[in-house]
């Protein structure tokens, strides 16, 4: 006993020192090995002194002083350490004397600190230590004697508890061995501590310990481990909340590169989100913080295919399905919603290909509103956290991807319950949206106002929003004005009689130019819609400005009676025949009902006559028109007009004549002859309405000093 209290007091000295170097006194392993050798000579059947725990504490007291033990010599004090103990009778902790349990419990003291001081030699603990500290406890762990298997399980759970305390801990090699050993463990207590020893891990420090287990996952494919996270509640939620904060910080790192941080990125966090719900039996964590995963695999997904992600990332070319960012992200969302209990969900989306559209940046959006739209198939009570959540995005009160919210969105409100929770705010937001010039972002609120429409509740927003759809008409990318279309019919529906007429002038200054557009498309959406507004129209008498606009609309709609594209030519005549109503001409309705262009002209010549140069001017203007069927009819109609009215204006007879010249060389037969035969005609009109003396003054300059006969 004197000997290890010297010992002692040589390692309190020591630590005094500057340098702290045993080695300058004695040296430290032969020191070490007279102290194992006490150890080892205490008997394994009986405790009859302190001397066990004593140089158990000498050894700790060693460990903190240089020069550490070499690892050989290490391992050897562990060994010999743990089998004086474990070794001691079974009845050691019951022993009905007194002095006896108070030795024995000291002495497991002593170990614990023996142990913790050869696992910190260093200020921080080594994870080599206690993994040569788990392999010498295994087994014991596994030993057919309860009363051995009992005190290992103890012994470990206390050094697990001792090392997890510290802010540091380079957790891997631990998780290694756990996993190494986990299939040779059948005793339910030791197995018990192993688990319970693995979710504290996880709990701890969880992306250095996900990082490992999705490596034992990728190279074994071994998904024991996610089972026993997945076991306890408590730990499952607290590891949800870590992978939600991960998913949303929506960053990622090329699969070609090494991992270079302890931090787990957001696809590692979408493919551990995955592994967990896919082991878990409850719905209830998943519920609570459904909405929240929900949206940060959506942003996740935009972010790799839609915006940032898709420059730098790529599938690379042998890598499984399961391992490319985009797929393994997309597989989390759907076991997600299945988790939810939203299996019909899944089905749709398959139905209808969702899962490859969302991997495209092409049918990126698509893909999000069938998403959507499968939301609003059955009562989805998540559906209103989730828009709110949303809404917390669009505004930058929660992270997320903005062109994804918007999008969901914009989807939803076909649904009544989430059209009312919009309100003045949100629809400020989306017009300061649809101001900026991304035709993304224009295309997604254009969507929005349309659904907007559907419902009487928020009929008010869409009378905000008419301004900028109207100016969007105009935008050089075509899905946006096919959008803004979509958006302007809801518009037109829901106006009444009432209604401003100024507004009325706004929308048909918008359609009117769209009549003669290349899209056909576009021709028949902006017609039908014209004849919708007209039909909108209850008044016979309106402001001046409104009754220009539908003469504007008379001869192109005429025209487009010849229209190439049926549906284009249907819409034409509903429309004049709307024209006809409002400008109180029942004649011109007649005919516009079921008669032919050529009839419907000749009919507005005459009940028009004081618009016939107006007419004159819209005709000449179609002689560019694409098709060779309106140029036909713009030309007939001219030759109508040169038969009704006097052009007694040299300039206007001179623009008609170049214009009809120019068509002589028309590539289309008919067209070609029957701008000959009107210059003919117009010729013919232009002897007949010179005046006599001017025919006579031709007559005598062109006899002037000949003789004539009479």
């Amino acid at each position: 006993m004197m000997f290890l209290s010297s010992v002692t007091i040589l390692c309190s000295a020591v630590k005094s020192q500057e340098h702290r170097n045993m080695d300058y006194y004695c040296n430290k392993a032969m020191l070490a090995e007279r102290v194992e050798m006490l150890i080892l000579e205490e008997p394994v059947d009986m405790m009859i002194s302190s001397l066990r725990q004593q140089a158990m504490f000498c050894i700790m007291e060693m460990s903190h002083v240089n020069p550490k033990f070499q690892p050989l010599q290490r391992m050897e004090l562990i060994q010999s350490g743990i089998f004086s103990l474990f070794s001691l009778p079974p009845n050691m902790e019951t022993d009905t004397n007194r002095e006896i349990i108070s030795l024995y419990s000291q002495t497991v003291r002593a170990l614990d600190e023996m142990l913790q001081g050869l696992m910190t030699e260093t200020e921080n603990p080594s994870m080599l230590v206690l993994i040569e500290i788990v392999e010498i406890i295994m087994p014991w762990i596994l030993s057919d004697k309860i009363f051995e298997k009992v005190r290992a399980l103890r012994t470990l759970s206390r050094q697990l508890r001792f090392i997890s305390s510290f802010p540091v801990l380079r957790v891997p090699e631990l998780i290694k061995t756990i996993h190494s050993n986990l299939s040779h463990i059948k005793d339910p207590n030791a197995i018990e501590v192993i688990e319970k020893t693995l979710r504290k891990l996880v709990q701890k420090y969880p992306d250095e310990a996900m990082l490992m287990l999705i490596t034992i996952q990728d190279d074994l494919q071994d998904r024991e481990l996610w089972r026993i996270l997945a076991a306890s509640s408590g730990g499952y939620a607290m590891i949800l909340n870590h992978l939600l904060k991960r998913l949303k910080s929506l960053s990622f790192q090329d699969p070609k590169e090494p991992m270079q941080s302890l931090e787990i990125n957001s696809v590692l966090a979408s493919r551990a989100l995955n592994e967990l719900l896919l082991q878990s039996s409850s719905k209830l964590e998943v519920e609570t913080l459904y909405p929240w995963l929900y949206m940060a695999l959506l942003s996740l997904i935009s972010f790799l295919v839609f915006e940032a992600g898709s420059q730098t990332i790529d599938k690379q070319p042998g890598v499984p399905e399961w391992m490319n960012p985009v797929s393994c992200t997309i597989e989390s969302l759907k076991t997600l919603i299945c988790s939810a209990g939203y299996e019909y969900q899944v089905s749709f989306m398959e139905n209808h290909r969702t899962w490859e559209l969302l991997a495209e940046p092409e049918g990126y959006l698509e893909g999000i509103f069938m998403i959507a739209k499968s939301m609003t198939m059955r009562s989805c009570w998540h559906i209103r956290p989730i828009v709110s959540l949303i809404l917390n995005i669009l505004t930058g009160n929660e992270v997320g991807s903005f062109i994804t919210a918007l999008a969901v969105f914009a989807e939803l409100l076909q649904d009544t319950e989430v059209a009312i929770m919009a309100d003045e705010a949100i629809v400020q937001l989306l017009i300061n949206c649809v101001q900026k010039d991304e035709p993304v972002t224009q295309q997604l609120v254009l969507k929005a106002t349309g659904n907007f429409g559907i419902h009487k509740e928020t009929t008010k927003f869409l009378r905000m929003l008419q301004p900028y759809v109207l100016n969007c008409c105009y935008s050089m990318d075509s899905r946006v004005v096919t959008e803004a279309f979509l958006a302007l019919r809801c518009i037109i529906y829901n106006l009444c009689w009432t209604d401003s007429v100024l507004l009325l002038i706004e929308i048909s200054c918008t359609l009117r130019p769209f009549f003669d557009d290349e899209s056909e498309e576009l021709r028949y959406n902006s017609i039908d819609m014209f004849g919708a507004l007209l039909a909108k129209v209850k008044r016979r008498f309106l402001m001046v400005p409104f009754r220009y606009q539908v003469h504007c609309s008379l001869v192109p709609l005429m025209f487009h009676l010849q229209d190439e594209n049926v549906s284009v030519a249907h819409a034409s005549r509903d429309g004049l025949c709307h024209s006809a109503k409002i400008l109180v001409c029942p004649r011109f309705k007649a005919v516009c009902t079921d008669k032919d262009m050529f009839s419907i002209g000749r009919i507005l010549l005459k009940e028009q006559k004081d618009k016939i140069p107006w007419f004159l001017s819209q005709s000449l203007s179609y002689f560019r028109s694409n098709q060779a069927s309106i140029r036909q009819a713009a030309v007939w109609l001219t030759s109508q007009i040169i038969q009704t009215m006097t052009l007694e204006n040299e300039e206007e007879l001179q623009e008609v004549s170049s214009a009809l010249m120019r068509l002589k060389s028309d590539p289309d037969p008919a067209v070609a002859c029957l701008a000959t035969q009107t210059i003919y005609l117009l010729e013919v009109k232009r002897i007949q309405q010179r005046p006599y003396w001017f025919i006579g003054s031709l007559f005598r300059r062109r006899f002037r000093g000949k003789k004539v006969n009479y």
